[in-house]
């Protein structure tokens, strides 16, 4: 293989990349910044210790990763039960199990227990589906009072953000209550690096090397090169720069904000930072008991975790010594970050002879490291930003972008192993199906398809009035009261159409299919792709009610469905049309299976070529069903405006012959204003109650009012667009006459004088001859007297 690959950053994501890649016959070079490789997983030596970025953990839930671990690093791990507790009080002497179990709850006191117990008891399932913030969410989970003592003081200290300004995206997920007091990581595989975190990716990196990969140590990347949409070359503080060819491809780990700047974009996207503070003592050990860390919410406090390693590996530190590593969340620039080393080891060492773990004078010596990319801070609003910097960089097909910085995800190792290997995975294949003969397989078209649709009487296409459809999606969070309100909303700011999706959880997406494996599970902190799709699943049984409710109130109701059951089901009910969605656009069985029922169908096509949007027009007209509109979409959710292109809305019209519109994943309505402009026949926005409530599709939705805003611009843009017969307008006329230049006397003329030019100026208002007659005004007779600033007419002269 010719093609080479650029990794840029030894992190973790990096290095399995490059190690994999090798594997399979690639050619690989590595760029890293520092000088050594683990990226925030790396290990060095400080005085006699192994010391990591932050203590780290290697765990999954994933039996396959689990076993791939052990055969390739199995005698660089120590696995063990790890225990941690919330430290609160008034003097720090109240040491609170975590994560929170049942067995835990009956040692509180009595009077809390019960009152613990009672909120428990009393939640219900419309709390979380319709809270729109952090409190709200995880009220809605464990009650306010548990809420106050695990949730609120130490994510405000995480995120330098107060809870109450916190959205329920930053809440966790699915607040696991156990039945019994366990370690943290309860129920899978975990493990330490036995020689620190760093030994795994030590040895990755000799096999790197083993394998003829490149990696290139203290070489910061400076600039990237680039011609139009075509990268050339890498800049590097040191050594020969990197020449890019066009079949090589760059796979960046770096900060997406960074990577974003070097293609000219300067993104508002940030992260929080960890300032580690590792403190020497000549003791075998500080934290009491079987903890292995503690956690302190407190604001009496500056760090958030403190841990102790060597109970975790002893091989890290002598018999006789011993350290503790402090966590500190900045922001950069902010008072914490000014602060110098000396004043940030005082404060950390008052803190800890604050809450009791050890006296200053005990502190044998102390070092310091600052990480600044850690945690993206996903403040409101930030997807739009992240869209915008995505689309800065997914311009450039030679450049992948991932990993904890590069895709604005925070993710351990578990995360990071699963996604370098199924890029790779991802590569592979291409590769594999690139050097294949892709063969065509030519259908007759049975029928030609229709340039208006009628849908109950409404007809949709060129000279018609612009459809409108509320993508309620699955934006009533599982919720049929909420569903129903969406309806109600959706049908007073005059859409012509509310809809939904329709799908069985098991059928959309496989318990193993790659994201599953993308998310933090071990105290519910994020949901995988099932599990979100569980919690939002409407039973049939509620959608059959949801439906006979929307006919009452007089609006057309579809749905999406994502089989055939569920397109059965919808056909019960006797739907108008079926919408197909972009990520089905290449599902011909389920299309072909839909086409039979002779309605009309509406089909999304992101992720699509002009080839595939065309096999899926003709797998419907194979079928005799004619009704077809196209609508493009760009399935990044949230889409950049630059990235819509737009001017396929009228390719559609002009190579299908067929309605065509927008399905907007933008921010706002200037997009599907445009798109109105543009001809487009259908709009279709999502659609919700509150932006702020939890959930996928929520932040980039319009609520009430704005959609609202949508059917008035839908309404008014064809009497702005008008016939394209340029007349003057009625309304014009008074302005003609007030404004519109003429001819008048510039002087007084007496009749029979002979006309000249500087006896006649030209001004408003109307009246006089055009300026255009001035040629044949001069040199005549007046036939009457004109007096000065009296116009100049026929009659005149």
């Amino acid at each position: 293989m010719n093609k080479k690959f650029y990794i840029l950053g030894a992190g973790p994501i990096g290095l399995v990349t490059a190690w994999k890649l090798l594997e399979n016959g690639f050619s690989v070079e590595v760029v890293e910044k520092l000088d050594r490789v683990g990226g925030m997983c790396r290990t060095w030596k400080w005085r006699d210790f192994l010391v990591d970025t932050g203590p780290h953990i290697y765990h999954t839930p994933d039996k396959n990763l689990a076993d791939f671990w052990e055969k390739e690093f199995g005698d660089l791990f120590i696995k063990s039960e790890f225990w941690c507790q919330n430290v609160r009080g008034k003097n720090f002497n109240e040491y609170w199990d975590y994560p929170i179990s049942w067995q835990s709850i009956s040692k509180y006191p009595k009077s809390l227990r019960q009152k613990v117990v009672s909120e428990i008891e009393s939640r219900q399932k419309e709390g979380r589906a319709k809270a729109n913030s952090y409190q709200q969410y995880i009220d809605s989970q464990v009650g306010p009072t548990l809420r106050k003592m695990f949730f609120d003081e130490y994510p405000e200290k995480v995120w330098g953000i107060p809870t109450t300004s916190l959205t329920p995206e930053w809440a966790p997920k699915r607040i696991e209550l156990r039945e019994k007091t366990t370690p943290f990581y309860h129920q899978q595989w975990n493990a330490v690096g036995r020689y620190g975190t760093g030994c795994v990716y030590e040895r990755i990196s000799d096999m790197i090397l083993g394998l003829g990969g490149k990696i290139r140590l203290n070489s910061e990347v400076k600039s990237i090169i680039y011609r139009g949409k075509d990268i050339t070359g890498v800049k590097l503080s040191k050594g020969k720069d990197i020449k890019i060819n066009s079949d090589d491809r760059i796979i960046s780990s770096l900060p997406i904000n960074l990577t974003a700047y070097f293609f000219g974009y300067k993104s508002k996207l940030q992260f929080r930072g960890i300032c580690s503070v590792y403190l020497a003592f000549d003791k075998e050990q500080v934290i009491p008991g079987r903890n292995h860390w503690l956690y302190y919410g407190s604001p009496r406090v500056v760090f958030n975790r403190v841990t102790e390693p060597k109970k975790m590996s002893p091989d890290i530190a002598p018999p006789d010594q011993t350290y503790l590593v402090t966590e500190t969340t900045f922001s950069r620039g902010d008072d914490f970050d000014s602060l110098s080393d000396q004043h940030i080891f005082d404060t950390v060492i008052e803190g800890i002879e604050t809450v009791g773990l050890a006296k200053a004078n005990e502190v044998v010596g102390f070092s310091i490291n600052k990480e600044y990319f850690v945690y993206p801070i996903q403040y409101t609003g930030y997807q739009e930003e992240l869209a915008k910097t995505k689309s800065a960089i997914s311009q450039f097909d030679q450049l992948f972008s991932l990993g904890t910085g590069g895709d604005f995800n925070y993710a351990d190792s578990q995360i990071l192993f699963h996604k370098a290997l199924d890029l790779v995975d991802s590569i592979v294949r291409s590769e594999k199906s690139n050097s294949l003969l892709d063969q065509e397989l030519k259908r007759v078209v049975k029928c030609t398809p229709n340039q208006i649709v009628d849908i109950n009487g409404k007809k949709i296409g060129d000279g018609q009035p612009a459809y409108i459809i509320a993508e309620a999606g699955l934006n009533h969070n599982g919720s049929l009261k909420l569903a129903k309100t969406l309806v109600d909303k959706a049908a007073e700011a005059g859409c012509d159409a509310v809809k939904f999706q329709t799908y069985r959880a098991s059928n959309r997406v496989s318990s193993e299919v790659k994201s599953v494996k993308y998310a933090e599970s071990t105290v519910g902190l994020e949901e995988n792709l099932l599990q979100v799709f569980e919690k939002l699943e409407m039973s049939f049984g509620d959608q059959k009610k949801l439906f006979s409710y929307a006919r009452r109130k007089q609006i057309e109701i579809f749905s999406t469905p994502f089989d055939t059951e569920s397109a059965d089901f919808l056909d019960t009910l006797g739907v108008s049309m079926f919408k197909i969605a972009s990520m089905d656009l290449v599902n011909l069985p389920l299309i072909s299976h839909i086409a039979k029922k002779g309605k009309p169908i509406i089909l999304s096509t992101g992720m699509s070529s002009l080839a595939q949007v065309d096999e899926a027009v003709n797998c419907i007209l194979e079928q005799n069903n004619s009704n077809i509109i196209l609508l493009q979409c760009n399935s990044s959710y949230p889409a950049a405006p630059e990235d819509m292109n737009l001017e396929v809305i009228n390719t559609y019209k002009q190579s299908f012959r067929v309605p065509a519109g927008l399905s907007d994943h933008t921010f706002g309505l200037f997009v599907s204003t445009v798109a109105l402009v543009m001809g487009a026949n259908v709009i279709e926005r999502h659609f919700t109650l509150d932006k702020g409530m939890e959930g996928p599709d929520h932040i980039l939705s319009s609520e009430p009012e704005e959609m609202g805003d949508l059917v008035r611009i839908a309404k008014q843009i064809p009497l702005v667009r008008g016939s394209g017969i340029k007349t003057i307008q009625p309304d014009e006329y008074f302005t003609l006459n007030a404004q519109r230049k003429s001819l008048y006397a510039g002087t007084d003329i007496k009749a029979g004088q002979r006309i000249s030019k500087d006896m006649v100026s030209i001004k408003g208002p109307g009246g006089g001859l055009l300026p255009k007659y001035l040629s044949i005004v001069i040199g005549k007779k007046a036939q009457v007297d004109v007096p000065k600033d009296h116009p100049l007419t026929w009659e005149a002269i």
